[in-house]
């Protein structure tokens, strides 16, 4: 039993480890803006949203005061890296404004979902 509860620990510890030392591939980012006319999608296993009534102040306050944050690039656009609390995921988070409104898009930036916590953390912000 007790060897059991010793392979489980490490093996969380060492998901704990790739989950927070995993490398951000700056290649991999996408560049611009969605294709216009499209409002709300799923993109990179995340979630984008462009609308003409976003504070954009506001959001990118709420992203800023994120105590998890990290600012990667502010000159077109906002790009911060957010972990997730508990594994440490990295998330980017990408707001900017352009002739069509404010785009706000956030995706994981390893494996192949982000299980939905891009768009709940998205909502809350866009609810406040």
């Amino acid at each position: 039993m007790i060897k059991i509860l010793v392979v489980a620990l490490a093996l969380f510890a060492g998901l704990q480890l790739v989950a927070r030392f995993w490398p951000l591939v700056y290649a991999d980012w996408p560049g611009g803006p969605m294709a216009p006319g499209q409002a709300t999608q799923t993109h990179l296993s995340g979630y984008y949203i462009r609308r003409d009534d976003l504070p954009f102040t506001h959001i990118r306050a709420a992203i800023v005061a994120d105590p998890r944050h990290e600012i990667l690039m502010q000159e077109a656009r906002l790009k911060v890296l957010l972990r997730s609390r508990f594994w440490g995921f990295k998330d980017i988070i990408e707001l900017w404004r352009d002739e069509s409104g404010t785009h706000l898009r956030g995706y994981s930036s390893v494996g192949g979902s982000d299980w939905g916590s891009n768009k709940k953390r998205i909502e809350a912000w866009i609810a406040d």
